[in-house]
């Protein structure tokens, strides 16, 4: 039996039997740049990873290392005191005319600025000429948290005092002030400051062991505060009123001209 022959092929038919006859396009490949990229190198990851080692940069930066418990490795204050205008917190003769109280805190930066910036020219110019006398007056408010920076300081400098160190000890604070309420004035901070400064060691520590001056620091800050000082620094001169803030170098020269002038006496003819 012959086989019936097959129907010719419909237009439609042609087309769909060329194209499945054509051979295989090779797929387009993408674009390098419009390739996937690992979820590593995503704009999102790149920026959060780059801002995460910044920021470890600037704790590191601003990360100040605790000073050996020698204190070798503190900044020695280009500053020194004859032993006769020295006495605990004051310095200057006793008769000078002109006497500056000066009310800091030893966590204060602007106080580290004017002892600094201001304090030799002061001791060059008017106290070793016998006209000033600075009189330091320790307050302790701007500590926060269980440890008091600030009154641990001003412990550590009275503690000095009391071996008539205190004007070592007080430069040396403000020569190598850390940050503020930060922990760097540490117990081993405030040792290396107390080595340098020349204090005997066993009756210093002893002394940071009693709550004594402690209780009579924290009455003086709150006596300070009724007072109206409430910043730092604060300067009275020869207990006028207090000035708060960083003083114009100029201004305080000729304050403290006037009034050593005001008290020198008036030359008289003979008769």
């Amino acid at each position: 039996m012959r086989e019936r022959p097959k129907p010719p092929l419909t237009r439609r038919d042609r087309r769909t039997q060329d194209r499945l006859d054509r051979p295989l396009r090779e797929r387009p490949r993408v674009a390098q740049s419009q390739a996937r990229r690992p979820a590593w190198r995503s704009p999102l990851v790149l920026t959060t990873a780059a801002a995460v080692v910044l920021g470890g940069a600037v704790i590191l930066l601003n990360q100040r290392p605790l000073p050996t418990t020698s204190g070798a490795d503190l900044v020695a204050p280009p500053i020194s005191y004859s032993a006769d205008i020295v006495f605990r917190e004051s310095l200057g003769r006793s008769d000078a005319p002109v006497v500056l109280e000066v009310y800091s805190d030893f966590q204060c930066p602007v106080c580290a600025r004017f002892v600094r910036d201001q304090f030799p020219t002061l001791k060059t110019q008017f106290v070793d000429s016998g006209i000033l006398r600075i009189v330091s007056r320790d307050i302790a408010f701007l500590g926060l948290g269980d440890r008091d920076e600030s009154l641990e300081l001003a412990t550590g400098a009275r503690c000095a005092a009391a071996q008539n160190r205190y004007w070592s000890f007080h430069d040396f604070v403000f020569w190598n002030q850390g940050a503020e309420n930060r922990g760097d004035h540490s117990a081993a901070y405030l040792a290396a400051v107390a080595n340098r400064a020349g204090v005997d060691r066993s009756t210093w520590d002893a002394c940071m062991a009693d709550d004594a001056f402690r209780t009579v620091l924290r009455a003086e800050t709150a006596t300070a505060l009724r007072t109206g000082i409430n910043s730092t620094p604060t300067l009275v001169l020869n207990g006028g009123t207090p000035v708060p803030g960083l003083p114009d170098p100029g201004w305080l020269t000729a304050q403290i001209q006037e009034l050593a002038s005001a008290s020198s006496p008036i030359a008289t003819s003979a008769p």
